[in-house]
């Protein structure tokens, strides 16, 4: 957590991390090629046509669940479980991070998805935050795990029994700082050994106060195979990082960029793109920023963007929400906006002037036509101190917000969107609650609310609420390939209470498993950023 700052709004916030200002995007001259597509109409389903009642509502029967199994562990929890096989049992497991900020200790864990059983446990030297992706490293037929966090943990472990493949070194002469290190991806071999590469980004200083200086962030791509720094590039500008950078290809013929957000919660900065190449060679200075600060806002993008094609052109676009109240639709042919929503000017209280996302935009279909549509969260107040929070569903053709709720609660975790009730649409899933401020007393309890949003009669039901708090977003998925979908969450204790534990539980659902799962967990079903499309 950040040094002397007190209170537990802060508590939380540091858990979820979990001055020159470059030329406008226009200052980019270089073109970049895209296909010779035809440019849409807009809106893109009017009334009538053949793509504005492919969503369409029925009635479907209410969501429960039967509680499989619940593992518990110490430490804390703040990573979003994700789900991999590793035992040879058609079975899927999960694989998730633990750790405490302050003790400086963490590990990695795959638990077993039939029983809950632990499959192994990796130990590490600060809390690991991330969330695990999976390719096959040694050579086994078993995937392997990367995971990173705190303290510049980066470890790349055995899917087979957890051992240590590679461990990031820090005493590399690359750099003489490095900070902690967020979700990556994996990408092509780029040094020609058979095993792919690993896209990551490292920054953000929890030692320093909200309006400290800060040192830039960084951009890395680390072997697959030993963990040798094969390239590290600076922000381009001078900013810190935070964000899970994304690979981006809006069409197939279009080259494959990355996505990076730079600023945090106290200053400013921007969505960038630039190109593995670029890094590869060491120099990112040509990198384009696409979203701007807001002027005399030092607030930066912080969660990554989601990616689908709002336009039904063939590209993909971009849904980005960021730290200053923003929800932007960009396209992908352009970088142009689409449509954008300040949050802040549809709260019911004429007092906000802060509104700030700590999760990235669910992304599914809940009206009736073919373009998706968007779910999102924002928290009210200013780092470090939270009031409540509100939940957003918009229209994606349009930008029109349907439906909002405005709560006393906290809410970092990424919504989700799986079509629950087999009436062909999305339902959302979202977790609220790692605290609620309660006005009179100025005090937070810790608890989780697990609620459905029906979006054909925009009706929010409650499944579950739970003690403690949840912070990393859970899962939907099928687990053993029965038909059915199961749910995986999490619990943590916070700062609140000396003791440290966590849960994951396996709730079976009365859910049919649907043709496609649109968002079903941090960072969508594929843990790529990208919209699992009809």
């Amino acid at each position: 957590m950040r040094n002397n700052y007190a209170g537990v709004a802060i508590l939380i916030a540091a858990l979820l991390l979990l001055l020159v200002i470059p030329s406008s995007p226009e200052a980019f001259e270089e073109p970049r090629y895209v296909p010779d597509l035809p440019i849409p109409d807009h809106p893109p389903c009017p009334a009538g046509s053949d793509c504005a009642n492919v969503h369409t509502c029925s009635a479907g029967p209410s969501l429960e669940f039967t509680t499989n199994w619940t593992a518990t562990g110490t430490n804390r929890m703040m990573s979003s479980p994700y789900t991999i096989e590793l035992t040879g049992d058609d079975i899927l497991d999960i694989v998730v991070g633990t750790g405490i900020e302050g003790d400086v200790t963490g590990s990695i864990i795959a638990l077993d998805g039939a029983n809950g059983t632990p499959l192994w446990e990796t130990s590490a030297s600060g809390e690991m935050f991330a969330s695990a992706q999976f390719a096959h490293l040694d050579g086994d037929d078993t995937m392997d795990v990367i995971l990173g966090g705190r303290n510049h943990q980066l470890l790349a472990v055995s899917g087979t029994n957890g051992s240590i493949i590679w461990q990031f070194d820090s005493d590399n002469d690359e750099r003489n700082k490095w900070y902690q290190f967020y979700t990556g991806q994996f990408i092509d071999d780029q040094n020609q050994d058979g095993v792919q590469e690993w896209l990551t980004s490292n920054g953000g200083d929890p030692t320093k106060g909200p309006t400290a200086t800060r040192d830039n962030g960084y951009l890395m791509i680390i072997s697959g195979a030993t963990g040798d720094i094969l390239a590290v590039v600076d922000t381009p500008d001078g900013r810190e990082t935070y964000m899970s950078p994304i690979l981006y290809q809006p069409h197939p013929s279009m080259e494959t960029e990355v996505l990076f957000g730079t600023g945090g919660e106290t200053w400013d900065g921007g969505l960038w793109t630039t190109t593995i190449d670029a890094i590869m060679t060491g120099d990112i200075s040509d990198a384009r920023r696409i979203v701007n600060p807001v002027p005399d806002v030092a607030k930066g993008v912080m969660a990554p963007p989601s990616i689908a094609d709002m336009t039904l052109d063939g590209i993909q676009d971009l849904i980005v929400s960021t730290f200053d109240g923003r929800l932007i639709v960009l396209d992908g042919r352009n970088y142009s906006e689409i449509w954008t929503t300040d949050v802040k000017e549809h709260a019911s209280d004429d007092t906000i002037t802060d509104a700030e996302s700590w999760s990235s935009p669910a992304i599914g279909y809940f009206t009736d036509d073919a373009v998706p549509d968007v779910f999102t969260h924002y928290v009210y107040g200013a780092f470090p101190m939270y009031t409540g929070s509100t939940s957003l569903l918009i229209d994606g053709a349009s930008g029109e917000v349907l439906w909002m709720e405005e709560t006393n609660h906290t809410s970092f975790t990424s919504p989700l969107a799986v079509n629950l009730d087999g009436d062909g649409r999305d339902e959302v899933l979202m977790i609220r609650g790692a605290g609620e401020l309660f006005s009179e007393t100025e005090t937070y309890t810790f608890h989780n609310t697990a609620s459905i949003l029906n979006t054909c009669g925009l009706n929010l039901t409650d499944l579950y609420t739970r003690d403690f708090m949840s912070i990393g977003t859970p899962t939907i998925v099928d687990l053993d390939s029965d038909g059915h979908l199961e749910l995986i969450a999490t619990t943590t204790t916070g700062y609140s209470t000396s003791a440290a534990s966590w849960t994951v539980t396996r709730m079976d659902l009365n859910a049919s498993t649907p043709d496609h799962l649109s968002w079903a967990a941090y960072l969508g079903t594929n843990y790529d950023g990208v919209l699992e499309s009809s």
